[in-house]
């Protein structure tokens, strides 16, 4: 079947540089229209309806050199639209292309990068691991995906995709330094919650950005009194003695303005009546670095 009698698919530029390796894979069985703000600008489609069309790699293929020119823009107008760092790269691992993110993560002009040896570029660690990568996928055309820790900026962390690329082998490099430190600091999070739910005496609900009790543990029903329907859509303030409440509300709503974590002394008023002080503390709950509520923990 030519690649003419299917329909193009249609895919943002945004879309094909975080999901590259999903829309080659489309492109093997019909063109895949890349645009930018709704508007086409270029188009993929793969090596065999490429020769198909009579187009043969390199300019031997071309009628003119207007062609030629053509089929160059096209290129350079994916990579540069793509947010990873790309570079490409022939069969002895020497750099035939870059794009300008791959230039501001070396600090190198892509004049001064095209032509040298990989491990000119990069140091002994990052040579092991990802020369072999290359390497891997020249020999057997498939792609593959790892992380890596970057010596060239300290403490960041990259998600790396290698795949096949005309000439050679290519590279995406997609900084994951967030992603990394969410998963540690969730981690970190699970490990708390655990601790804190084999404490005797410890309790944990959730508030949200009005304040109000959304999540309560066992432990926290338990030293109320109260069930966690009574207690749905209340909020904490209304289970401590009156005197009490303004300082409370006031701790909740600098937690709420992400203050530090704040901790005072609460009086709680139990279910059957009777009164419990307790040590509270308060602390900002986040959703990509904004505060969406509170989490309190109960110690008596």
């Amino acid at each position: 079947m030519k690649s003419r009698d299917v329909a193009p698919a249609r895919v943002t530029a945004g879309e094909i540089s975080r999901n590259f390796g999903q829309w080659q894979d489309v492109a093997l069985s019909g063109p895949v229209i890349v645009t930018h703000h709704g508007r086409p600008r270029v188009v993929m489609i793969s090596a065999e309806h490429y020769a198909a069309a009579g187009l043969a790699e390199g300019p031997a293929g071309f009628d003119n050199d207007s062609a030629l020119q053509t089929a160059e823009t096209a290129r350079s107008a994916v990579l540069g639209h793509l947010n990873e760092a790309f570079v490409a790269l022939d069969p002895d691992l020497k750099i035939t292309a870059v794009n300008a993110v791959f230039e501001d993560l070396k600090g190198a002009s892509a004049a001064q990068l095209v032509g040298l040896a990989w491990t000119e570029v990069f140091s002994a660690p990052v040579q092991a691991l990802i020369g072999e990568q290359f390497r891997r996928v020249l020999r057997t055309g498939e792609t593959l995906e790892f992380e890596s820790e970057s010596t060239v900026q300290s403490g960041r962390c990259f998600g790396v995709r290698v795949f096949p690329y005309p000439g050679g082998v290519a590279a995406l490099f997609v900084n994951r330094t967030e992603e990394r430190d969410l998963r540690a600091r969730l981690d970190r999070a699970a490990a708390l919650e655990t601790a804190l739910s084999v404490l005797p005496g410890v309790a944990t609900a959730r508030l949200n950005i009005r304040g109000v009790l959304t999540s309560m543990d066992a432990d926290f029903l338990r030293l109320t009194g109260f069930s966690e329907a009574e207690l749905r859509d209340c909020r904490l303030s209304d289970i401590v003695r009156p005197a009490e409440r303004r300082a409370l509300t006031q701790a909740v709503e600098h937690a709420l303005q992400g203050d530090a974590p704040a901790r005072l002394p609460v009086t709680l008023l139990i279910k059957d009546g009777a009164e419990r002080t307790i040590e509270l503390a308060l602390a900002t709950v986040r959703r990509d670095g904004v505060p969406e509520g509170v989490l309190a923990v109960l110690s008596t």
